[in-house]
Order: structure tokens, then C-alpha cells, then sequence
């Protein structure tokens, strides 16, 4: 979050005759203060998290009314005026509409971060949308499958998140290459290669 300075308040003009030299004052010594004991370190640290997780869910998805109505300001016009071109037939507008609409909102998304967060981004919505797909298509729930087979196969409780990690990587790593009869004889990441293919992610 980028914080905004405030303007430097203008000097006012000098009075005629000679300026005063301003008294010099002593420094304040800091105060001395006693360190925390390390469970008062480890409470604000908590304080801090549930602080943060606050201020990320407002700040990403609280405002984002209020950002619809901003961008309405900004593209709205512009977006009636493509739609209602002469050129575009009637049936396609509502087409159009969301087109447009949709790469525009996108560029915007990968053009106000950092090019390192934007591709990120930009290959985790190439993800979920080749896996929505897939989800839509054969009417599954790739997630929801997986998730389900590694409790009822590995169960629920691990000791250390070692243990967790190690049987996750075990089991994943057949899962999705595995074929499946919902998705015709093809394994979890054949369909999603095809369907990434298909749309060019």
C-alpha cells in the first residue's frame, strides 16, 4: 500500500529587518523502555496476523462494490459506444459487451502489479479456468474428487505437516495422472491439457 505524503506547508514570507536566529534546544533523550517478555511478542504477532487477514479481506474483496461503480465511471460510455456500433449485429452485442468488458478488466489487472505478481496471476487464472472447463464439460469436480479420495485413502490427522506434505505428494502425483471413466479413459492432466490447448492458456 503506498502511503501519500502530505504537501509541505508553504513558509510565509519574510518579515522586513534582520531574521532572528531560532534558539537552539536541547535534544530529548529517548526514554529508556523495558523489552517485551517474549509471550508479549508472541501475542501482538497473533494481534498482527488476525490484524492483516482483516485488512487483505476489506481491502480485496470489501471494496470491490465500490470499484464496479468506479470502473462504470471510467469504461462505461466507451463500452455503449462499442456495442452500439453499426457494424456489430444486433444478436453479438450482449457478446460483445462481456468481450470487451472482460479483456479490459483483465489488462487492468495485469498492468497495476508488478510484473513478477502479474505472471503469477496470470498462470494461476490460466489454471483455474482449464479446470473449470474440465469441471463444466464432464460435469465433475476435479478439487472436490481429489480431495475426497486422499481423505477416505490417507485419512484426516497427520502428526507433522512432514507427514502431510510427504503423503499429499504420494498420492497427487497418481491421482491426476490416473484415467478416470467421468472423463472418458483420459487422467486428470490429459483433460486439462487438452482443454488448455483448446483455449490457448
Amino acid at each position: 500500500m503506498t502511503s501519500t505524503k502530505k504537501p509541505a506547508k508553504s513558509k510565509p514570507a519574510a518579515k522586513s529587518g534582520a531574521a532572528k536566529t531560532p534558539k537552539k534546544t536541547k535534544k530529548a533523550q529517548p526514554a529508556v523502555r523495558d523489552l517485551p517478555a517474549p509471550e508479549e511478542l508472541v501475542e501482538d504477532l497473533e494481534t498482527i496476523g488476525e490484524d492483516l487477514d482483516s485488512i487483505a479481506e476489506e481491502m480485496i474483496f470489501g471494496k470491490n462494490q465500490n470499484r464496479t461503480y468506479a470502473l462504470r465511471d471510467v469504461w462505461f460510455s466507451s463500452l455503449k459506444e462499442v456495442i452500439m456500433d453499426k457494424t456489430v449485429p444486433k444478436e453479438a452485442r450482449e457478446e460483445v459487451l462481456f468481450l470487451t468488458l472482460t479483456n479490459a478488466l483483465l489488462d487492468m489487472l495485469m498492468d497495476v502489479v508488478p510484473k513478477e505478481m502479474a505472471i503469477a496471476f496470470a498462470r494461476n487464472l490460466d489454471d483455474y479456468l482449464a479446470v473449470t472447463l474440465v469441471n463444466n464439460q464432464y460435469n465433475v469436480d476435479l478439487l472436490k474428487a481429489f480431495q475426497d479420495e486422499f481423505t477416505a485413502k490417507m485419512g484426516e490427522k497427520f502428526d507433522t505437516e512432514g507427514e502431510l506434505m510427504a503423503a499429499l505428494g504420494d498420492f497427487e502425483e497418481k491421482w491426476w495422472n490416473s484415467s478416470r471413466k467421468e472423463l472418458k479413459g483420459q487422467s486428470p492432466n490429459q483433460a486439462l491439457e487438452e482443454m488448455s490447448e483448446k483455449y490457448s492458456l
